[in-house]
């Protein structure tokens, strides 16, 4: 087996993959850093099959980490002591499992972001035409608006993708730099008439307003518009709205409005594809 490893901002998860027949976690596990000296607890909690990893020769971690140097120590660290070899921390590239990473640089993108359009990409090869271009929006410390063109000669394209504060840093930015206003978890409402009510509603519309830029954007370069697939913890907020914001606009342009798809682990799926490579 070979242990998975997606360091977050906020929050490190996990899960594994049997390099030969592809066997995969049927729950991932996730933990904040000051657990990770539970980590073999963590692990087993999610039937994690801990005997089977550190039997496989060669690579027995794979990990991307945005978190900083810090944190990747401390799970270097906590990987060790569960016995495993050195954690291959993965760095995005120009081109893997049929996706072309067209980044000026392409190292420049983060890890994560990578893992995640793989974990995407591998996802539309088997369950989605291959004409159709894809939006995959993760909601995170930062939200990713990242758009996966369609399958052509068996290779798709990162096309590009924009990134703004997520939901949970938008309101942890109003408590702390103004003087009055607290950390909201109001419902969302067309006339907020309540201050929780009012941040709650102006920072899902913020999201759902830069979603939909990006999905226009991706449908007049396509010429059709573009699945769509949240991911990350913080999607809960704006999916509603971007749910009624897509509805509407695509009403005006006579035009089917998209279905909403949920990810929970695409990083792990990205990883996934490493671990089953010879």
């Amino acid at each position: 087996m070979t242990l998975l490893i997606d360091s977050g901002n906020t929050r490190i998860k996990l899960g594994w993959r049997h390099p030969l027949t592809g066997v995969r976690e049927s729950q991932p596990v996730s933990v904040h850093v000051d657990q990770l000296d539970q980590l073999a607890v963590w692990l087993e909690a999610g039937q994690a099959p801990l005997q089977a990893f550190t039997k496989q020769e060669g690579v027995q971690a794979l990990g991307v980490n945005v978190a900083g140097p810090q944190v990747q120590m401390h799970i270097d660290a906590a990987v060790s002591r569960l016995g495993l070899g050195p954690v291959r921390w993965l760095q995005a590239q120009e081109r893997a499992f049929g996706l072309h990473n067209d980044y000026e640089q392409a190292g420049q993108l983060g890890a994560d972001r990578w893992a995640s359009l793989l974990g995407l990409s591998d996802l539309l090869a088997q369950e989605y035409p291959a004409q159709q271009g894809a939006l995959l929006i993760s909601f995170g410390t930062a939200t990713t608006i990242d758009l996966l063109g369609p399958a052509q000669n068996g290779m798709r394209h990162f096309l590009g993708g924009s990134i703004l504060p997520g939901p949970s840093l938008m309101l942890a930015a109003l408590k702390q730099n103004t003087a009055q206003l607290p950390e909201a978890h109001g419902q969302t409402a067309a006339f907020p008439r309540n201050t929780q009510s009012a941040i709650s509603t102006g920072v899902a519309a913020a999201q759902a307003g830069a979603v939909l830029r990006q999905w226009e954007k991706g449908r007049q370069y396509l010429g059709h518009g573009p699945l769509v697939f949240l991911a990350g913890g913080g999607r809960a907020l704006a999916q509603q709205e971007l749910l009624e914001q897509l509805s509407h606009y695509c009403c005006l342009l006579n035009i089917e409005t998209p279905q909403l798809h949920e990810l929970e682990t695409p990083a792990l799926r990205g990883l996934a594809l490493f671990a089953g490579h010879r």
